[in-house]
């Protein structure tokens, strides 16, 4: 997946997921808002064929991009897991 940052400071990323849509974007922000030092957490797509623009911003100037690997990480976690079980019916 190919990104893109806009903008970056010290409680404020701002970051283009290129080719990515509703679907994904949806899961992910759901799992950075489970992070208590987010303060905000968005998306938007501008246009049907757009690509997402990621805002996250943070509490007492926190690292911003902490909570985006974090929720990635638990999304992949959980496809991991999912996959294994696919798996398991397989055998």
């Amino acid at each position: 997946m190919n990104i893109t940052v806009l903008e970056l400071s010290e409680d404020k990323v701002k970051i283009t997921l290129i080719g990515q849509g509703h679907t994904f974007m949806n899961a992910l922000i759901s799992e950075i808002q489970k992070d208590p030092t987010v303060d905000v957490a968005n998306y938007v797509i501008e246009f049907q064929f757009s690509d997402p623009v990621l805002t996250v911003t943070t509490h007492e100037k926190k690292d911003p991009v902490a909570p985006i690997l974090a929720a990635c990480n638990r999304i992949a976690a959980s496809c991991d897991e999912l996959l294994n079980n696919i798996a398991a019916i397989k055998k």
